[in-house]
């Protein structure tokens, strides 16, 4: 029998879908599969990308944590008082009965740097401060003194009141412009007054001083110190930054330290 040309075509394109059913019916499902596959890869790249940032934020705060600690280094450098007697600084490490007895001559080098320091800017000192006596009592000379535990870090904190001079209006400002250079110790004054008259002015203000102590460990409280028992040595719980204490972030921060105004 022989077929017509129309017949011949749709036995043609009959078998034309066919093939294409086969064909989609086994693309379909590939393509499925690889669109999961690019899904997860892209959760993965995600995922990934947490990470780097994670990393990344580790890193900014670890050379943040070593920016701060050598800006204090630095600090601890010019501004703490040495951890020896002889240098005029003071060492919180031994026993409290020598500690009473190191710690008057202490005071003493303090006053001559806070001496020393009142005659900067070539003024006449009207009223000078003085420098506390330490306890003699070796049961409150680190509490009372150095006032640890109540701050967290031995630090000593002079609230030494109204000092007066006298001089021209350049030399009284340059006088207390120089206590921001004070070797040792940070200090802090605030409320200058001026009165009189030109070119001879008085000039009055307050004055308060800090010294951060250096070293990680304290004297024990012992029996002979008349304590009930030896106590281990230590120092301020969880460290400090390099150095010893922790860093001064300005006025406010001194003020805080010993209730200052």
């Amino acid at each position: 029998m022989k077929l017509s040309p129309l017949t011949i075509v749709i036995i043609g394109l009959s078998v034309l879908v066919m093939a294409l059913g086969i064909g989609l019916s086994q693309f379909v499902p590939n393509m499925e599969e690889a669109k999961m596959q690019r899904e997860y890869a892209e959760k993965l790249l995600a995922e990934a990308n947490k990470q780097k940032q994670a990393n990344d934020r580790v890193k900014k705060a670890i050379a943040k944590v070593n920016e701060i600690a050598a800006d204090w280094q630095q600090v601890v450098a010019v501004k703490t008082p040495p951890q020896d007697v002889n240098q005029g600084g003071i060492n919180l490490a031994v026993n409290r009965l020598q500690l009473t007895v190191d710690s008057v001559k202490f005071r003493n080098n303090v006053q001559r740097a806070l001496n020393a320091q009142l005659r900067k800017g070539g003024v006449t000192v009207v009223t000078g401060p003085r420098i506390p006596d330490p306890p003699t009592s070796p049961l409150e000379i680190v509490e009372a003194y150095y006032n640890y535990p109540a701050i967290r870090f031995p630090v000593v904190v002079f609230d030494l009141g109204q000092v007066t001079v006298q001089g021209t209006f350049d030399q009284i400002l340059e006088h207390v412009r120089s206590w921001s250079q004070m070797p040792n110790y940070l200090a802090v004054t605030d409320g200058l007054a001026l009165t009189g008259t030109a070119p001879l002015l008085t000039g009055t203000y307050n004055l308060s001083i800090v010294g951060y102590v250096r070293g990680d460990k304290i004297g024990p409280v012992t029996q002979e110190a008349g304590g009930t028992g030896a106590a281990p040595a230590g120092g301020p719980p969880g460290g400090g930054p390099p150095g010893g204490g922790a860093p001064l972030t300005g006025e406010a921060a001194a003020r805080a330290a010993g209730g200052q105004n």
